[in-house]
């Protein structure tokens, strides 16, 4: 897996730093429940719909894992995958817009801070019923994520 050219926020906040043994970090709060969609999963739902007569015209939301986490929560699950303590820090608002001044990718992820400021929930339930679709688990993402640092 290459990952040098994907830049998800969790990539280079959360992954890329527990491989090398750093402390993770979080937007604004880790209290706040966030889902998130597994890429290999959001690949094949993107390619169903797209591929599906009956899908145009309607709201989908692609695979989400119906437990949500928490900020902590997904760290603490992360942390386990990779092996690491759940060693983490939170930056509010004002530290990215600050950091974002001098770091690009940093930069990027301002604009999208309103996810991180309250629960950001998606329910794919209607995907799964439609498609007859297995969504990834937290669990099961996470050991496959921590396994490509290998």
């Amino acid at each position: 897996m290459d990952r040098t050219r994907h830049l998800s926020y969790l990539k280079v906040m959360v992954f890329d730093n527990f491989a090398k043994g750093k402390k993770a970090q979080w937007f604004i709060s880790d209290k706040l429940k966030h889902s998130f969609s597994y890429t290999p999963d959001a690949g094949k739902a993107t390619a169903l719909l797209g591929n599906t007569d009956h899908a145009y015209n309607q709201v989908w939301h692609l695979p989400v894992d119906p437990k949500t986490l928490t900020g902590k929560e997904f760290i603490d699950m992360a942390a386990k995958a990779f092996g690491v303590a759940p060693d983490y820090m939170i930056l509010k608002r004002w530290m990215v817009q600050m950091a974002g001044l001098f770091i690009g990718d940093i930069k990027e992820s301002v604009e999208m801070l309103y996810q991180s400021e309250n629960d950001y929930l998606f329910d794919s339930s209607k995907f799964n019923k439609t498609f007859d679709f297995k969504t990834t688990s937290y669990q099961d993402g996470l050991a496959e994520v921590a396994k490509s640092y290998l």
